[in-house]
């Protein structure tokens, strides 16, 4: 298991949630969907509007973009070429803050950073060598919302590509954030 370590703090934070979720809620928003009476509201994707020009740029690779069908939302970056760095994509509408959630996770292992990520309340990254594999798990939070990833590339992987294309993907996900 890849995320044996990070699951169970992942499916605590994350378990109420999934791309297909309640778009999380903008004052304009709620106002604007009570004045016209449309409660049919689209809902959020990360992978709405979400530029990965920088992230294929650090990754040194092409990348695809899954977003299911309205009936099944989801929100992937998948690789162009067989075999490369793969990311499933999340959010959970939190009314606390990233450091509230992180002391719910059970991170026993793995490489936690804190990077600076511009226009984000906060962010983190976990990075997890395994023998065969490299994974990364990414959090940004952005007023009551907190993106996720999850990432993960089989040998032979490039972690320097995979490290820099994660910190774009956060800085993409804050940027792109409602």
């Amino acid at each position: 298991m890849r995320y044996a370590i990070l699951a169970p703090g992942l499916l605590a934070l994350l378990s109420l949630t999934a791309c297909g979720a309640e778009e999380p809620a903008t004052p304009s928003a709620s106002a604007s969907a009570s004045a016209s009476g449309d409660a049919a509201e689209e809902t959020f994707n990360p992978c709405d509007g979400l530029d990965i020009a920088p992230v294929e740029k650090a990754l040194g690779a092409q990348l695809r973009v899954e977003k299911g069908t309205s009936a099944a939302p989801r929100c992937a970056l998948l690789p162009v070429d067989s075999g490369g760095t793969a990311y499933e994509l999340n959010y959970l509408p939190f009314n606390g803050t990233l450091a509230e959630a992180w002391k719910t996770m059970d991170v026993q292992s793995g490489d936690v950073s804190g990077p600076k990520v511009e226009g984000a309340d906060d962010a983190r990254l976990v990075k997890q060598q395994g023998v065969n594999s490299y994974a990364v798990t990414g959090f940004v939070q952005n007023g009551s919302l907190i993106q996720s990833f999850n990432s993960v590339d089989l040998e032979p992987y490039d972690g320097d590509a995979i490290d820099r294309a994660a910190v774009a993907l956060l800085e993409q996900l804050s940027a792109n954030a409602p």
